[in-house]
């Protein structure tokens, strides 16, 4: 088989190795389509934290949003056969650690996580393998090709349910990216009555109207907290949920919630946040909740795509053959408003 394989900071190569075997729990899934996200660019440059921390080194085959169809099961496998189409979580737990046993196997404390940690190879390849336990079967009305956003889409319905939105809440999604996008359809998916999004791109906040946002606001030559004091009579939302990791942004999320308020933090921050007034979130008595990957959420996730209040086909505006992944990853770097979410496209054919 082909794949696309990190060999160091900035280096990388396509190249024929042998088609991996399941093992006795696993599937071997032929893989569809596969999504780059932005810590796959951090892998790229080698900034992400997981090197210094030891959990991760070069080589790596990356890729963990990915659909595939099963080619064949391990023997233990009892819940897929061969013809399925799949999908599955970025985090595999070990299953017996004291956070696994909570049902945080995204807190597993000797997790892997698929194309990104502890030797666990994803799907920048035409093949790949993942534990039954860990995938998922596609609705008939969930296609191959939507199959692999159902990783970040089930990542934002997880923070929204843990945040607790509440029916007719009024929102503010920080973040006009492919995970503000989402998260915004999430919220309304959960029963916000008014939700608005800020960003910096005309195309993409235009997208986020077609997909049901309430109201847009363009931070770069509109003040968010002056229109939402406005919008709110004063009160400000009752919910916030920073998905842009731009770190002015959680100070927006801070100031724009109501007193009493909750506020949802998707978004990584390069680096730790100099100027953040948490003055301000202690004097509003804000509940700040964060959240990590999307343990036991794919199952709802998929029913909200097969019902069609989560659409996530309009977010894909490049796909790309897996051996042309250097155009994808200049472009993922470098593209703006021309691209909201990149895939890649293994061969059909060994």
């Amino acid at each position: 088989m082909y794949a696309l394989e990190l060999t160091g900071p900035n280096q990388y190569r396509y190249f024929e190795l042998d088609r991996p075997s399941p093992r006795v729990d696993e599937l071997l899934i032929r893989v569809h389509r596969v999504g780059i996200c932005g810590t796959d660019v951090e892998m790229l440059r080698g900034s992400m934290p997981y090197f210094k921390l030891g959990w991760t080194q070069y080589p790596v085959i990356l890729g963990h949003e990915w659909s595939g169809t099963v080619v064949e099961a391990g023997s233990a496998v009892s819940q897929f056969q061969v013809g399925d189409q799949v999908t599955g979580d970025v985090t595999i737990g070990c299953g017996s650690c004291v956070n696994c046993m909570r049902g945080l196997y995204n807190l597993c404390l000797v997790k892997q996580e698929v194309g990104l940690c502890r030797g666990k190879q994803g799907a920048f390849a035409q093949y790949m393998t993942m534990p039954a336990r860990h995938c998922y079967r596609l609705p008939e009305r969930v296609s191959l090709d939507d199959g692999a956003l159902v990783e970040p889409a089930a990542t934002v319905v997880r923070a929204v349910r843990k945040v607790g939105i509440t029916p007719g809440a009024s929102v503010y999604v920080a973040g006009d990216g492919p995970i503000g996008l989402l998260a915004m359809q999430a919220v309304r998916a959960h029963g916000a009555g008014w939700v608005v999004i800020g960003g910096t791109s005309a195309a993409k906040l235009e997208l986020a109207r077609t997909l049901g946002a309430h109201a847009v606001v363009d931070v770069a030559t509109t003040d968010p907290y002056q229109f939402i004091m406005d919008s709110t009579r004063g009160l400000g939302v009752d919910f916030a949920v920073e998905a842009s990791g731009y770190r002015p942004a959680l100070q927006q999320c801070l100031d724009v919630t109501r007193q009493g308020g909750r506020v949802s933090i998707i978004g990584i921050y390069d680096r730790p946040i100099d100027g953040l007034d948490m003055g301000v979130a202690v004097i509003k008595d804000l509940d700040l909740c964060c959240s990590v990957a999307s343990p036991n959420t794919f199952e709802p996730t998929l029913r909200l795509m097969a019902d069609g209040r989560i659409r996530v086909s309009p977010l894909v505006t490049q796909v790309f053959e897996l051996a042309d992944a250097g155009k994808a990853f200049e472009l993922q770097q470098t593209g703006g408003d021309r691209r909201i979410k990149i895939q890649l496209r293994p061969p059909d054919q060994e």
